[in-house]
């Protein structure tokens, strides 16, 4: 019996050590209305045209994120029938994230942020990185690290179960 409830704190405590610094390191990140996005993705179209009124996704990823690289079929599978608009951050300019588009064979949606501009105006402090918008337009939940298919769409999810609940923080 001894040994259950040690065991039992053991594993609650390693979830409260994680949530916690997911909490920390989630701090800063923009919520709310977001911040405008001027620039057009490397096919052109307004970030606005992508996103429309919610719910999306924004996905700040990286060309040389190992993360990132993990996210890809995930993001991929999720953006066949989710709004999703990606934002490559220091990883060049149009013409080399689209080669590497094409290399990996990813058809997203995606804005260059050589110099981080867009990220740094989101709080982004490192990628991957992922911002849920509800279906007011609003960011109802930020995420670093690693993210799966299933979490993509649970949290999106979760987003619009809080507006339908009027839960906001």
């Amino acid at each position: 019996m001894k040994k259950i409830l040690l065991n039992t704190f053991f594993y609650a405590l390693i979830v409260v050590i994680f949530f916690s610094g997911q909490l920390l390191f989630n701090s800063g990140m923009k919520t709310g209305v977001p911040e405008p996005i001027e620039q057009v993705t490397i096919s052109g179209h307004r970030a606005e045209q992508v996103l429309g009124s919610g719910p999306a996704v924004i996905y700040f990823w990286a060309e040389w994120c190992g993360l990132c690289d993990l996210m890809q079929s995930a993001v991929s599978a999720f953006a066949k029938d989710k709004r999703v608009l990606t934002v490559a951050v220091k990883s060049g300019y149009p013409d080399k994230i689209s080669r590497y588009m094409q290399q990996h064979d990813l058809d997203w949606p995606v804005i260059a942020d050589p110099s981080a501009e867009i990220a740094e105006r989101y709080g982004v402090k490192g990628v991957p990185a992922v911002f849920f918008i509800n279906q007011n337009g609003e960011i109802g939940l930020a995420n670093s690290g690693y993210t799966s298919e299933t979490g993509l769409r649970v949290r999106l999810w979760l987003v619009d179960i809080f507006v339908r609940l009027n839960i906001f923080w």
